[in-house]
C-alpha cells in the first residue's frame, strides 16, 4: 500500500507523524511524510492519505488552513484515493467548528456550558467572566474573554460563548474509532504552556460519554480525541472533540501503551482498507 502522511513540517508535532511513518514502514508499504498544503498532484500517486498534524500554528494566518483543507478534501473526493481522518463526519468540526457544543449543551449532554446565541443567555452558569471564541478556531486563537457586565452589549456571529470555568487540569482521551487508548492529563491546563501530560485512568462514565460523542459524529475511519476539563476531583466535563488531524502525543506516551496504539490504529486501517 502507498501512503501519503500530511504533516506540517513547520511544526514541532511532527515527530509523532514520523512514529505513525515507521509503524506502517514496519509492515512493508511505503509511506511518504507530505507537507500539508500539497503541492503536486497525488491523485494516482497514493491509495491512502493520512490527516495528520497539518495545522497553521501561527494565529495570524491559521484561518488559512481550513480553505486549504476544503480544496483538499474536494480532490481527494474525486479521486480514487481514501483519507483517514477527514472531516466527513456528522459534527463537522472543520466546517461549523464550535458550533456543536451549543447543540449538545441545550440536547443536556455533559460539555462545558455553550450557546451561539445571545437569546439563550440564560441558560448559561451565571460567571464573573465568559469566554468568546470562533465557531472555526483552534489552540486558543481569537478568543476573548467577556466580562458580566458588557453581556448587554454581547453579539455571536459565528462565535459561541461559554462561562470562565475555574478547573484543576485538563485530560484528553485518545480512541482509534470508537475504541479507548489511553488519556493524558495535563496540569494545570494544555494551554498556553503546555506542561508535559502525565498518563491518567478516567472514569468509565467519563470513557463512555466521549464514545457517545464519537458515535454521533459517525465519521468513516478515524483517530479521535476528546477533551476534559476536570473541574474537581471526580468530576469532569467535555471541552472540545476532535476527529478531524489530532495530535495526539505519542512521544509522551510509555512503550506499552504506544505499541498498543500502533497495533490497534494500523488494523483499522487495515480493516478500512479491506488489507
Amino acid at each position: 500500500m502507498r501512503i501519503g502522511i500530511l504533516t506540517s513540517f513547520k511544526e514541532c508535532c511532527t515527530k509523532e507523524d514520523y512514529i505513525i511513518a515507521k509503524a506502517f514502514a514496519e509492515d512493508g508499504h511505503k509511506v511518504d511524510l507530505l507537507d500539508f498544503p500539497i503541492e503536486f498532484e497525488f491523485e494516482n500517486v497514493y491509495d491512502l492519505l493520512i490527516l495528520k498534524n497539518a495545522w497553521d500554528l501561527n494565529e495570524t494566518t491559521y484561518k488559512n488552513y481550513f480553505s486549504e483543507l476544503e480544496k483538499f478534501v474536494e480532490k481527494v473526493t474525486k479521486s480514487n484515493c481514501k483519507i483517514v481522518s477527514s472531516p466527513d463526519g456528522c459534527l463537522n468540526f472543520d466546517k461549523y467548528g464550535k458550533k456543536y457544543l451549543a447543540e449538545l449543551y441545550k440536547k443536556g449532554y455533559n460539555v462545558v456550558p455553550t450557546i451561539d446565541n445571545v437569546e439563550d443567555i440564560n441558560i448559561l452558569p451565571v460567571a464573573e467572566k465568559y469566554i468568546k471564541k470562533p465557531y472555526v478556531s483552534y489552540d486558543g486563537f481569537d478568543m476573548k474573554q467577556i466580562l458580566r457586565k458588557d453581556l448587554e452589549s454581547l453579539t455571536l456571529k459565528e462565535e459561541v460563548l461559554q462561562p470562565k470555568l475555574s478547573f484543576i487540569s485538563e485530560v484528553q482521551l485518545y480512541f482509534v474509532n470508537n475504541m479507548f487508548q489511553y488519556a493524558l492529563e495535563y496540569a494545570p491546563s494544555k494551554w498556553p504552556n503546555y506542561p508535559t501530560p502525565h498518563e491518567f485512568v478516567p472514569d468509565q462514565k467519563y470513557i463512555d460519554q466521549a464514545i457517545e460523542v464519537i458515535n454521533l459524529n459517525n465519521a468513516s475511519c478515524s483517530f479521535n480525541r476528546v477533551d476534559f476539563l476536570r473541574v474537581s476531583e471526580d468530576k469532569m466535563v467535555i471541552l472540545e472533540f476532535a476527529d478531524s488531524n489530532p495530535n495526539l502525543s505519542l512521544p509522551m506516551l510509555c512503550k506499552e501503551t504506544l505499541n498498543k496504539f500502533l497495533k490497534n490504529f494500523k488494523q483499522a486501517i487495515y480493516k478500512y482498507m479491506k488489507i
